[in-house]
């Protein structure tokens, strides 16, 4: 019999942790605010240093999975791969941007002043500009996808997003007449995605390449997973 999928214990209980974050993080602020108000001060290009390098953790388990060498598969089942960029560019950064603006521009207007409106509206945007790709290997995983045709995706949108990010966010933020500096958002594409994305791929080539496939996968990366919850 084939052995049962399920998932792990963080991605389980993925919300409970995402909440006791949040929670700590409201705590801290609340008891500690002067002391951590300080980690403002490392900042480059208005991005918080010390956050970007819990970022780099929480997204260097996911980028270490990614090989550029399948994107040569890319033709094989264009269909899937059509849908797929299609849902990720085309019309979640735009439902986002849209939903974004009837919530805080509209239905909460009585319970948010123009500048909170406008900071919830750009935080929601840069999300939905973003496509989520740290958790696919684990649904495809549960659904017997094929692993190799989900690397392609992830590895196709991942570059893509290099290009595609700051055009899309600096047009969606205009249109609401939010501004965020271009160092800003170019920045925050090279800390925040592109240093990840070099650092992740030099891994697995090289970790693979002297331990082989089968360590990387049953050993690293399990090892790898306790520093993501932490950065979390």
């Amino acid at each position: 019999m084939d052995k049962t999928k399920s998932l792990g214990i963080f991605e389980r209980y993925l919300s409970i942790w995402v909440g006791l974050g949040i929670v700590a993080g409201i705590l801290l602020g609340r008891f500690m605010g002067d002391e951590i108000k300080h980690l403002g001060d490392f900042t480059y290009a208005n991005v918080n240093i010390p956050i970007a390098i819990l970022v780099w953790f929480m997204i260097y388990p996911m980028m270490v999975q990614i090989d550029f060498s399948s994107i040569k598969n890319a033709g094989r089942k264009p269909k899937g791969l059509i849908l797929t960029l299609f849902i990720n560019w085309g019309l979640k950064p735009f439902s986002m941007a849209f939903f974004a603006w009837l919530f805080f521009d509209n239905i909460f207007k009585g319970f948010l002043n123009p500048e909170q409106a406008q900071e919830y509206f750009a935080g929601a945007v840069l999300l939905g500009a973003a496509p989520c790709t740290a958790m696919v290997f684990v649904w495809s995983y549960l659904t017997d996808g094929d692993p190799s045709y989900t690397l392609v995706q992830v590895s196709v949108n991942d570059l893509i997003l290099l290009i595609a990010f700051i055009p899309i966010v600096k047009f969606l933020l205009g249109v609401n007449q939010v501004e965020i500096p271009m160092d800003t958002l170019t920045m925050s594409v090279i800390i925040f995605v592109l240093v990840p994305l070099i650092a992740g791929f030099l891994s697995n080539r090289i970790l693979i390449k002297k331990h082989g496939e089968k360590w990387f996968k049953d050993v690293f990366l399990k090892k790898l997973k306790p520093f993501s919850i932490i950065a979390l």
